[in-house]
């Protein structure tokens, strides 16, 4: 019997934390995102980084799996940033998951008029958040996971400090000459 990975090209890329806890977290090359156990590994290592008192606090805005769908991406990034980006940029994750519940806080409060079903707490009529209606991650770390994403597909590290970030590094430039002249016009 053949191997899938042979022949559809799937890897796995391991992603290192060695900066920090030492522990490693596997990707799928193909899906860009964490196996099963590299998911689990980054909710455990999230959890572990998180202050309690933040943790409290989240897990009243919260669900638990909210919680933990959003601390595995704020923990890939933190990882990526401190042990392969050059220079080590230092995530705070419960601060990132703290912006993120900020957004959502300040977005459903000041929702009004006829767009107000939009926000997740008036939607769902109650005081707890509605996921992923809210969900906007930070620029910053945004840029992040785009670079982790990158570097999971490519097996290169790309510096999210300069360049523009991800669109500087996934940029195409075309030049198409002074003697272009399109076929047809607009």
């Amino acid at each position: 019997m053949e191997d899938f990975g042979d022949r559809y090209g799937c890897r796995f890329v391991k992603l290192v934390d060695s900066r920090g806890s030492g522990k490693e977290f596997e990707f799928d090359q193909v899906l860009l995102m964490p196996t099963a156990a590299g998911y689990r590994a980054l909710v455990e290592q999230a959890r572990a980084e998180i202050s309690p008192r933040i943790m409290k606090y989240l897990s009243r805005r919260w669900s638990e799996g909210a919680i933990e769908n959003l601390s595995f991406f704020a923990m890939a990034a933190a990882v990526y940033a401190r042990s392969v980006s050059d220079p080590p940029v230092k995530i705070d994750v419960g601060r990132v998951l703290l912006r993120t519940v900020a957004f959502c806080n300040r977005r459903c409060v000041n929702r009004t008029g006829s767009g107000a079903s939009s926000s997740c707490r008036l939607a769902m009529n109650r005081e707890s958040h509605h996921l992923p209606k809210c969900i906007k991650i930070p620029r910053d770390v945004a840029a992040i996971l785009g670079c982790l994403k990158s570097y999971i597909a490519t097996g290169k590290a790309t510096s999210c400090l300069e360049g523009g970030g991800v669109q500087g590094s996934m940029e195409v430039k075309v030049d198409p000459g002074m003697d272009f002249v399109p076929a047809a016009s607009c």
